[in-house]
């Protein structure tokens, strides 16, 4: 685990309710989530978190308004990732990095307390993993299938 998650893990969290408003920016929040309508920008954003592990997407009106008060988890981010990826952090055992697949993300989402562990890929690097990444969709639907068939059984 690095310093910085160290760091974070020690800071009590901040209760905040599941809809609030500040200025411009329209909040939605539950357990590991929260997404932001910029009516200013017309700009919809979200982020994901979970032990050590950070997203930030660039999500529609339709997902923003599918995320409600009490929903799980599991539910909010399956709608959530949809959008498009602007960051990632990772920082777990095995390793910690950072990955801005859109370079803009901190205008993008300026209210967001992103999660970094220090360690940014260089964009070459960044490039090959959103090439990598696009071919493994199909695999991980297939796997996900399979994994429920599993469960049901």
């Amino acid at each position: 685990m690095s310093k910085i998650s160290r760091d974070k893990k020690k800071e009590k969290p901040v209760r905040v309710p599941a809809e609030y408003t500040e200025s411009a920016l329209h909040f939605k929040a539950g357990e590991g989530w929260k997404a932001c309508h910029d009516s200013e920008r017309g700009l919809y954003t979200a982020e994901t978190f979970l032990a050590g592990y950070y997203d930030l997407y660039e999500i529609n009106d339709e997902i923003f308004g599918k995320l409600t008060k009490g929903m799980s988890r599991r539910n909010a981010q399956e709608l959530i990732i949809t959008g498009r990826h602007l960051y990632k952090s990772v920082s777990d055992r095995n390793s910690s990095y950072d990955v801005a697949l859109d370079e803009d993300y901190a205008l993008i989402c300026p209210w967001a307390e992103v999660q970094k562990t220090g360690e940014l890929w260089d964009k070459d690097l960044t490039d090959l993993a959103v090439a990598m990444f696009d071919t493994e969709e199909q695999n991980r639907e297939q796997r996900l299938k399979k994994r429920e068939e599993q469960e049901a059984d």
